[in-house]
C-alpha cells in the first residue's frame, strides 16, 4: 500500500513568504515529491488558510480531535502518513526515507527523529494507529507541533515507536528551521545563503549549524525590563540589595509610557519576543501594573512573563491583567523555601502572603503559572521536600541554579551544571536586558554596566542589538574577556 504526505497549512500565514527569491511552500514540496507521487501529497489547514493551487481539507477546528479525525479521512487506502509543516522548507530526504524503510520494516505504529533542529524530519504514523490516537483526544487541546507525540505519550506502553537519532545531538542549540517567526525566518535564509548546492540537503545544513554558529544570533526573543525599583526583600542570593542599597523603601518606576516605546520598538524589531518585567525590584509595586499588561497585549506577538515574589499583588489587578492579556501571560513565583522559618532566613517576611498568591496564580492560571526554588546550599537539604511537596500539586516547577554574578556574591551552587564544552552565550545570542531608564547593558550580569550597548528610549534597537555581536563573536573565538571569564549563566536559557 502506498504512503501519503500531509502537509500542515496552519493558518496559511507563512504561504506568501520566500526563501531565496522561491515560495517557502516549493521548498516543502521538493521535499514531498521525493518520497510519494504529487497525487499522495495532500494539504491540511487551520481556518479558511487554504489558496490555489492547493487542494485543502480545512479543519472544522484547529484541535488535536479534528485534527486526527481529518488524519483518518485522508488515510484511506494508505498504509502510512508522512506527516508535516509546510513552513520548513529543509526537510531532510534522506533521513525521511532511512525513517520510513524502519517503520515499514519493524511495522512501527509512529516513527519520529530525536536530536535534530525542528523542522528537519517528518512524523511518521501507521493509518491503523490513528483509531487509538483519536480515542486520546479528551481534551480538545490546540494543534502544536508536538501534537501527535504528546497523544502517544498518553498510552506511550501501547504503542511501537521508532527513532531516528541525529548523528551529532543538536538539541543544545534550540534552532527551528521553520519561518514561523522572523528570528527563525532568519536563520532560514542564512542558511539557504549558505548553502553549498541548488537545494537543501540534510549534512550540509547540520555542518552549517556545527561549523558556522555565528548564524544563530538572530533577533532577541527575550526582554528583560526593570520597571520598578522596589523590593520587599533583601535575599541573601540576589545582588540587587547590594549595589542598589535600600531597595526596601525605594519607590521608583518605569513611566507606563517608557514602557510602552520599549515593548513597541521590540515587536517591531523582533515581531514576537517574551518580555520579562522583573530584571530588578518587584512588579507588584507597579502603580497601574495593568498599563504593563495593555503595552504588551496590543502588541500581538508579545508575551509578558512575570517573575515575583507574591507579595504585594491584589486580585482585581491580577484578574484584569489576565483578561487584558488572554493566554500571553505567564507567571513565576520565587519561594526557595519549605516553611515560614527557612522562607525568611533566605528571604525576608512575607511567607504566608507569598504561598497563598502562589496558590491563587495556580488555580486561576492553570499551565501558565509556576513556582520556583533556587538551588543553593542553603536550601539543598529541603530542596527535596518542597519539590515532592509542589508536585503533588502541579507540574507546573521549576528549580532555578545558584547565579553568583561573576563572582559578586559568595559562591554557594550546589553542583556544577556547567558543559563539559563552553559555548557561546545563550543570553547574548537571545536576550536584551533593559534598566529603569532605558539603559541596556550587555547583559543582566552586567550589574556595574560596563558595557552599555545604548538606551532603548532613545536609541534604535538593531544598533543596540547589533553592538553585542563584537562580544558574541569573541565568544566564538573562545575568548571570553572581563566578566564573561567569571560566567556559569551562559549555558542557561530564557523563554
Amino acid at each position: 500500500m502506498a504512503n501519503l504526505v500531509v502537509i500542515n497549512l496552519q493558518d496559511g500565514q507563512f504561504l506568501s513568504q520566500t526563501l531565496s527569491g522561491r515560495p517557502v511552500i516549493e521548498w516543502t514540496l521538493d521535499y514531498a515529491k521525493t518520497l510519494v507521487p504529487e497525487k499522495d501529497i495532500t494539504f491540511i489547514a487551520a481556518g479558511a488558510a487554504g489558496v490555489p493551487p492547493f487542494k485543502t481539507l480545512t479543519l472544522e477546528s484547529y484541535t488535536d480531535a479534528c485534527l486526527i479525525k481529518a488524519l483518518r479521512q485522508l488515510a484511506e487506502g494508505y498504509e502510512n502518513i508522512i506527516y508535516i509543516f509546510g513552513d520548513s522548507p529543509f526537510l531532510d530526504a534522506q533521513t525521511s526515507r532511512l525513517m520510513l524503510e524502519n517503520h515499514t520494516h519493524y511495522y512501527a505504529h509512529y516513527t519520529f527523529a530525536d536530536g535534530y533542529p525542528a523542522g528537519m524530519t517528518p512524523e511518521i504514523i501507521a493509518a491503523r494507529t490513528l483509531a487509538a490516537l483519536a480515542a486520546l483526544c479528551t481534551e480538545n487541546r490546540p494543534v502544536n507541533r508536538e501534537t501527535l507525540f504528546t497523544l502517544i505519550q498518553k498510552d506511550i506502553n501501547a504503542f511501537d515507536l521508532e527513532t531516528q537519532l541525529s548523528p551529532k545531538d543538536m538539541r543544545l542549540l534550540r534552532a527551528s528551521l521553520t519561518v514561523d517567526s522572523r528570528r527563525n525566518h532568519l536563520l532560514c535564509e542564512r542558511i539557504a545563503a549558505a548553502l553549498p548546492g541548488a537545494g537543501p540537503a540534510g549534512s550540509a545544513v547540520l555542518s552549517l549549524l556545527e561549523e558556522k554558529p555565528e548564524i544563530l544570533r538572530t533577533l532577541p526573543a527575550f526582554v528583560a525590563v526593570q520597571i520598578t525599583e522596589g523590593c520587599p526583600h533583601a535575599c541573601m542570593s540576589c545582588p540587587y540589595p547590594l549595589f542598589a542599597k535600600d531597595i526596601q523603601s525605594k519607590k521608583g518606576f518605569m513611566r507606563h509610557e517608557d514602557f510602552d516605546i520599549i515593548a513597541g520598538k521590540t515587536a517591531d524589531f523582533c515581531g514576537d519576543a517574551v518580555i520579562g518585567v522583573s530584571l530588578w525590584g518587584e512588579p507588584s509595586f507597579y502603580p497601574d501594573f495593568p498599563q504593563i499588561a495593555r503595552a504588551v497585549a496590543g502588541r500581538p506577538g508579545l508575551k509578558l512573563l512575570i517573575e515575583t515574589s507574591g507579595i504585594g499583588w491584589k486580585d482585581d489587578v491580577v484578574r484584569e491583567c489576565g483578561e487584558i492579556l488572554d493566554g500571553r501571560l505567564t507567571w513565576i513565583v520565587s519561594l526557595d523555601a519549605v516553611d515560614s522559618g527557612q522562607y525568611e532566613r533566605l528571604r525576608g517576611p512575607g511567607w504566608e502572603e507569598a504561598l497563598a498568591r502562589a496558590e491563587t496564580l495556580l488555580a486561576w492560571f492553570p499551565g501558565s503559572a509556576y513556582v520556583q526554588a533556587l538551588r543553593m546550599a542553603d536550601n539543598e537539604e529541603t530542596l527535596e521536600t518542597f519539590y515532592r511537596t509542589w508536585k503533588e500539586k502541579t507540574g507546573c516547577l521549576i528549580i532555578q541554579k545558584y547565579d553568583w554574578f561573576c563572582g559578586f556574591l559568595p559562591q554557594r551552587k550546589v553542583t556544577d551544571l556547567s558543559p563539559l564544552n563552553r559555548f557561546p552565550c545563550r543570553h547574548l545570542q537571545r536576550d536584551l536586558s533593559v534598566l529603569i531608564d532605558g539603559s541596556v547593558p550587555l547583559c543582566r550580569e552586567d550589574i556595574h554596566k560596563t558595557s552599555v550597548l545604548g538606551n532603548l528610549l532613545t536609541d534604535d534597537i538593531r544598533t543596540i542589538w547589533e553592538a553585542a555581536d563584537g562580544r558574541y563573536h569573541e565568544h566564538l573565538a573562545k575568548n571570553y574577556s572581563d566578566i564573561c571569564g567569571k560566567c556559569d549563566e551562559y549555558y542557561t536559557y530564557n523563554f
